[in-house]
């Protein structure tokens, strides 16, 4: 009987100090870091001027609470390091700006932060969900993307290039979340036969009929933070609008492939498990068809 109760007592020890480790990981290491992710994307429908391209995509910054100076600091010297030659944000620069507003000063601050990283290529972005809360916060973000080089697309394309005629396409929709998406608008001048990346901050808007699957080679969205704290074989602790049906990782859609970001900032808590804060860098490669 005492044999049986100290093997419970060690039991539950142990299990006690594996939820604490969790804890203070979650707490203390997971959000001061930033994990670099790389993927390889392999094409015939990627031109030879754009091999070896890198394509680096972050979002979900929710600069306020939790995401300060030195913490976006290093978001930046890490893609900055990362020597990519197109950089991407998918949305959502401050955290509940509508509580606590944008002063003059954090949005000057944020612009020449933002103004540091380097992308030869181009620096694009779509607006998340909080950018556009409104028209207020709206105009002030772009205004902070457009100070520091980030050109928007909303509903619309633009053709990256390297030295060449030929390239590969960005598609920038609007976020499905106090945004209003115009897929005819944003696809009237696309072909299949091409390369093309959709951009959008709410993943959910993939599920969407009027999407053109098989114009898209890759589709990139935030949104959902990867729920932050995702425990495996019971999920993630709570969901976002807009990132319900598709919330983290990678899924294939209509022979389209979607991947989901969890960002790199965090919103209510300031906590990660199993859902680490993360930018991606994509290399492109031409392959013969």
């Amino acid at each position: 009987m005492v044999r049986k109760l100290l093997r419970i007592v060690s039991i539950l020890l142990v299990l006690a100090l594996i939820f604490m480790g969790s804890m203070y990981y979650a707490l203390f290491v997971a959000v001061n870091h930033t994990e670099v992710r790389y993927e390889t994307l392999r094409s015939d429908k990627i031109p030879e001027s754009m091999n070896d391209i890198q394509i680096l995509f972050f979002t979900d910054v929710e600069y306020g609470a939790f995401m300060n100076e030195n913490k976006l600091q290093d978001v930046i010297d890490t893609i900055n390091d990362a020597q990519a030659d197109v950089v991407i944000f998918g949305g959502d620069l401050f955290d509940h700006p509508e509580k606590n507003g944008i002063d003059e000063e954090t949005a000057s601050s944020l612009t020449e932060m933002l103004k540091q990283i380097d992308a030869p290529l181009g620096k694009y972005a779509v607006l998340g969900e909080r950018d556009q809360v409104s028209e207020e916060v709206r105009t002030q973000v772009t205004q902070v993307l457009d100070g520091a080089d980030f050109e928007l697309l909303t509903n619309t394309a633009i053709r990256i290039r390297n030295g060449s005629m030929s390239g590969i396409t960005l598609i920038g929709a609007d976020s499905q979340v106090n945004g209003s998406p115009d897929l005819s608008a944003a696809f009237s001048n696309i072909s299949d036969q091409e390369y093309n990346i959709m951009i959008t901050h709410c993943p959910d808007l993939f599920a969407d009929e009027q999407i053109p699957y098989a114009s898209i080679s890759l589709g990139l969205a935030g949104n959902s933070h990867g729920a932050q704290i995702n425990i495996p074989l019971i999920g993630g602790y709570r969901q976002f609008d807009g990132s319900q049906t598709y919330s983290l990782g990678k899924y294939s859609i209509s022979g389209m492939e979607l991947q989901v970001s969890s960002g790199v900032g965090t919103t209510e808590i300031n906590a990660r498990l199993f859902s680490p804060s993360e930018v991606v860098v994509y290399r492109l490669v031409h392959t013969e068809s």
